[in-house]
């Protein structure tokens, strides 16, 4: 049974000498049930009321039989092994678990939709995650733009200091400073395409999900369309990259001689 392999995941994140000795199986199972009902998040109050509900079928005396905010500090410590066993264990399942299995399970925590209302509200939010995308794409626009502006600026002043500046120690050094700050900026840059190419991923990782359950699934099929992105379609990101490379190799060849001519000079 599920439930059984599930307490005895918990069983072992329990010393022995912990693991009570009278109808442990039965209190493991209820520790799985809060497993699958709340996860990494159970408290030490879920903990104390499965057990609660278990001493209760062998002795409804006991003196721990209380809510949880009645117990003494030294009574609360004691649910605390058990609280972290059964979070512990929780992580170990989820790492086992699918990761499609899991992504389900964080998209859809009430479970996958079943009437009408739900796939209502279903709708209105893929349609926020879909404006989310398109924002997300039209800052992606402007970060470039921002930092194109920047390199054009750089390009500008080092074409001024070639010009204006006396010696050349003076306009190697100042070229070899303009090169480390393009390069810096162009790294950021970089960073940040990769960012947001991995954010639209995950938004239409989201809307594709959501499209199962709509009547038509327009996204899925333009993916579908292009073959996945396995042949037909390289995506925004893989090209855009290559800007802020290609400014990354010329700013460094630019620092390489830059500096090559500083050194000569001594």
């Amino acid at each position: 049974m599920y439930l059984d392999d599930i307490a005895e995941e918990i069983r072992k994140q329990i010393p022995a000498n912990k693991v009570p000795r009278q109808d442990a199986d039965d209190l493991l199972r209820l520790y799985a049930i809060l497993l699958r009902a709340k996860g990494q998040a159970v408290s030490p109050s879920d903990v104390h009321d499965a057990w609660s509900a278990w001493m209760m079928r062998s002795n409804k005396a006991h003196e721990a039989l209380v809510e949880y905010s009645a117990l003494d500090t030294e009574t609360r410590r004691e649910d605390d092994l058990y609280v972290e066993a059964i979070q512990r264990a929780a992580l170990l399942i989820e790492n086992k678990q699918p990761s499609e299995d899991r992504f389900l399970d964080v998209l859809f925590p009430n479970g996958l939709l079943e009437n009408d209302k739900d796939v209502t509200q279903a709708l209105e939010l893929y349609k926020v995650m879909v404006e989310s995308s398109e924002n997300l794409i039209n800052r992606r626009q402007t970060v470039n733009s921002f930092f194109l502006t920047l390199n054009g600026a750089l390009i500008t002043v080092a074409g001024f200091v070639l010009q204006n500046s006396d010696g050349q120690v003076a306009r190697a050094s100042w070229i070899a400073i303009l090169g480390i700050v393009g390069a810096i900026l162009c790294g950021a840059w970089r960073s940040l395409i990769t960012s947001f190419g991995q954010l639209n991923t995950g938004k239409f990782k989201v809307i594709n999900t959501i499209e199962r359950y709509l009547k038509i699934a327009i996204y899925t099929a333009e993916w579908d369309a292009l073959g996945f992105g396995k042949k037909k379609y390289r995506s925004f990101t893989s090209k855009e990259i290559w800007v802020p490379t290609t400014f990354i190799v010329g700013y460094s060849i630019v620092i390489v001689v830059a500096t090559s001519l500083l050194l000569f000079s001594f």
